[in-house]
C-alpha cells in the first residue's frame, strides 16, 4: 500500500497528532513524513508535543536532503571548487547530450586545494559489462553508468562537522533507525563521513541516457525486492513518482499524496511527458509496479547494485519525486568536466563513529540536560534535550538535538 505512496491508517493517526502540534510544514518535511520509519515518526510526534517551536525550525531544513541527493553538488557545499568554469546544459527529453567540455587544467597541490578523487573508470567498465552494456530497464543502448549514491558526495573529504554531507546524514537519522543509517554509511564511508567515500561497482547501475536523466530528477524510484543467496540475481520494482503541487511553501501533514499506482509516465520533471519503454517486450510502456531482474555472472568482480544503497535510493527518490528536487535545475549529467585530479584510495577498514541527530534512541537522564549537537544546522542554538513521550501511541523518550 505505502509502496504507491498511499499511507496506512497508523501513519495517518500519527500525522494527525503531529499536525495538531506544529501545523503546516514545508513540502520536503511533509514528503519525508509520508514514507519514513514509523518509530521515527512517533518520536517526531513526541518532540512536536514537547517542543513544537523547535521542531518547526527543523522542518525548514529538510529540503536540503533532496537538494544534496541531486546529481550535482549544491553551490554552498563545502568542497573544493574546480579550476574551470562551464555553463550547465539543461537536459530535456529531446536533447539529453551535452557539448564537450574543455579539459580542466592540472590542479596545483596546495593547502587551500584539497585532493579529490576521479571517477573509478574500471568500476564503470565492470558495471557496464555486468549489465551487458544495456539499460537494466529498457534493455536499450545509448547507455550511461549511473551512481546510485551521488558521486559528488564521495569524491572528497569533509572534516567540517557542519558541512552539507554531515547535515545530510544527520537528517537521515531523524527519519530512519540509526542501525539502518549506519548500514547505508558503511557501504560508502567505511572510515567515517569525514573521509573519502569509496567508488565501487555496487554503487553503479546502467541506464539509458533518458532513464538516467529522469531518475536523477526524481521521476521514478526503484525498490529492491530480493537478492539470491549466491548474490547473482537481484529483483527490483519500478515506481513512477508524482509531484504533489507547484510552488507550495507550506502544506498540511494530512495532505494525501498522489497515488503512483498504475502510472505509466511522469509529467513533473520536464516540460513534456516522460515515458520509458521495454525494448525486450515489444516496446511495452514501463508502469509503476513493474519488476526487473538484474544478474551478474561474477558477484566478486562484478557485484550487483547494492541492496542497501538501493534501499536508501528508494526512500530519497520518493521524497524528491513527491516534493520536487528542492527547486533546483540540475546541470547536464554528462561526465565531461565532472572529474577531479586523481587520488589513490586504499581499501579502508570500518572505523565506527557516532554522530548526533535530531532523534536518537538513547534517552537522557533529565529533560533539561544539554549537550553539543554537531549535525544539524538549525537557525536556533545547537542544544541537546530529551523529549519523553506519554499518552496513547507514544514511545519511550528519545534524545532530541535541537
Amino acid at each position: 500500500m505505502e509502496d504507491f505512496n498511499l499511507r496506512t491508517p497508523e501513519r495517518t493517526a500519527l500525522l494527525e497528532r503531529l499536525q495538531e502540534s506544529i501545523g503546516d510544514v514545508p513540502p520536503h518535511f511533509w514528503a519525508a513524513c509520508q514514507i519514513c520509519d514509523l518509530d521515527a515518526l512517533k518520536s517526531l510526534v513526541n518532540c512536536g508535543r514537547e517542543y513544537p517551536n523547535i521542531l518547526s525550525g527543523f522542518t525548514l531544513q529538510t529540503y536540503t536532503m533532496a537538494h544534496y541527493w541531486g546529481p550535482s553538488p549544491p553551490r554552498s557545499q563545502s568542497q573544493p571548487s574546480t579550476p574551470k568554469k562551464t555553463t550547465p546544459q539543461k537536459s530535456t527529453l529531446s536533447n539529453l547530450s551535452s557539448s564537450p567540455a574543455t579539459p580542466p587544467t592540472k590542479r596545483q597541490k596546495s593547502s587551500d586545494s584539497p585532493a579529490t578523487q576521479r571517477r573509478n573508470q574500471k568500476a564503470r567498465d565492470l558495471a557496464a559489462e555486468r549489465d551487458r552494456f544495456g539499460c537494466v530497464l529498457t534493455k536499450g543502448g545509448s547507455i550511461e553508468v549511473a551512481h546510485i549514491y551521488p558521486f559528488h558526495s564521495i569524491s572528497h573529504q569533509e572534516e567540517d562537522k557542519f558541512g552539507q554531507r554531515h547535515i545530510f546524514w544527520g537528517h537521515l537519522k531523524n527519519f530512519w533507525p540509526k542501525e539502518k543509517v549506519a548500514a547505508w554509511e558503511a557501504e560508502l564511508f567505511p572510515a567515517g563521513i569525514c573521509e573519502f567515500g569509496i567508488d565501487r561497482v555496487y554503487n553503479l547501475i546502467t541506464l539509458s541516457r533518458g532513464a538516467h536523466d529522469m531518475w536523477a530528477r526524481g521521476a521514478f524510484a526503484l525498490k529492491p525486492i530480493s537478492e539470491s543467496e549466491d548474490k547473482t540475481t537481484l529483483k527490483v520494482q519500478f515506481f513512477w513518482q508524482k509531484k504533489q503541487q507547484e510552488a507550495q511553501k507550506a502544506m498540511s501533514l494530512l495532505t494525501t499524496p498522489f497515488s503512483t499506482q498504475g502510472l505509466s509516465q511522469n509529467t513533473d520533471v520536464f516540460s513534456g511527458v516522460a515515458k520509458l519503454f521495454r525494448e525486450d517486450e515489444n516496446d511495452a510502456r514501463i508502469q509503476s509496479g513493474d519488476y526487473f531482474t538484474l544478474q551478474t555472472d561474477d558477484p566478486e568482480t562484478k557485484p550487483l547494485p547494492s541492496f542497501t544503497l538501493l534501499e536508501l535510493q528508494w526512500f530519497l527518490q520518493r521524497i524528491q519525486g513527491m516534493a520536487g528536487a528542492a527547486d533546483v535545475d540540475w546541470p547536464s549529467l554528462s561526465d565531461s568536466g565532472s572529474d577531479f585530479s586523481d587520488v589513490e584510495l586504499p581499501d579502508l577498514e570500518l572505523d565506527e563513529e557516532e554522530g548526533l541527530s535530531l532523534l536518537s534512541s538513547q534517552p537522557l537522564s533529565s529533560p533539561t540536560k544539554l549537550i553539543r549537537n554537531d549535525n544539524l544546522n538549525l537557525p536556533i542554538p545547537p542544544k541537546h534535550q530529551e523529549a519523553e513521550g506519554d499518552g496513547e501511541g507514544a514511545e519511550e523518550g528519545r534524545q532530541v538535538a535541537i
